[in-house]
């Protein structure tokens, strides 16, 4: 299977419309390390918190004592480490940035992805949820689901989040709306139908997916790569 026929077919059975619903790009960069190692509903109700409150803001965030913060991000789980990454993250954009997160995301893309870098619980796969979602920047998320699902298909077996987010950035045009659309495709795809117990008989991918006809398991070694189309 092709990277694009794979878009294709999760594109004609899926609907995630307002996937990342957000009203400010420091909306995103907080629900992006809210959502380490827990599920969205936790971190809608958070967000919702912290917007009644008037928190959804870099210089109240920055304000805020720990503490307080803390009480509000409990539901999400790790809520002092979320807490003191996100204050870390206000405190940064204030001293560097004017409380500005686009004075930091409308850089070059690889300058912004090492200032992200540097900032304390943001790895890879958050650098690239702001970098996408927040500052529409072309860079594939290559998360987990993201994995599974290639691996599954036969199309690439590897953990290796750089060459995950390679093949897929070589394999599409740099659009910033299609890599977020593709990206919340597979992450539906993964969570509803190829789970870790794979639903195989409902799965929409079942006639081309290797590991579906037996032909592979979920640790198929990678078929092709589709040559660059930049």
């Amino acid at each position: 299977m092709e990277v694009d026929d794979l878009y294709r077919r999760l594109d004609a059975h899926y609907s995630v419309e307002d996937w990342w619903p957000a009203e400010s790009p420091w909306e995103i960069m907080v629900g992006a390390i809210l959502v380490q190692q827990t599920n969205w509903e936790s971190v809608a109700g958070v967000l919702e918190a912290l917007r009644s409150r008037g928190l959804l803001d870099v210089d109240a965030i920055d304000e805020l004592p720990q503490e307080e913060l803390e009480a509000i991000l409990r539901p999400t789980g790790f809520f002092r480490q979320k807490a003191k990454n996100i204050k870390a993250m206000a405190s940064y954009l204030r001293a560097h940035h004017r409380s500005d997160p686009m004075h930091l995301l409308c850089q070059d893309t690889e300058a912004a992805r090492r200032e992200l870098l540097s900032l304390p619980g943001i790895g890879n796969e958050t650098a690239d949820v702001i970098l996408l979602f927040a500052g529409g920047k072309p860079c594939f998320i290559a998360a987990a689901y993201v994995s599974r699902v290639l691996g599954r298909t036969g199309m690439l077996d590897s953990g290796d989040y750089q060459e995950v987010k390679g093949l897929m950035e070589s394999c599409l045009e740099p659009d910033p709306a299609k890599y977020a659309r593709f990206y919340a495709l597979l992450v539906q795809h993964a969570r509803t139908t190829c789970r870790s117990r794979p639903k195989c008989d409902a799965c929409v991918l079942s006639s081309e997916c290797a590991f579906s006809s037996g032909r592979g398991t979920a640790g198929s070694r990678p078929l092709r790569r589709t040559s660059a189309r930049r």
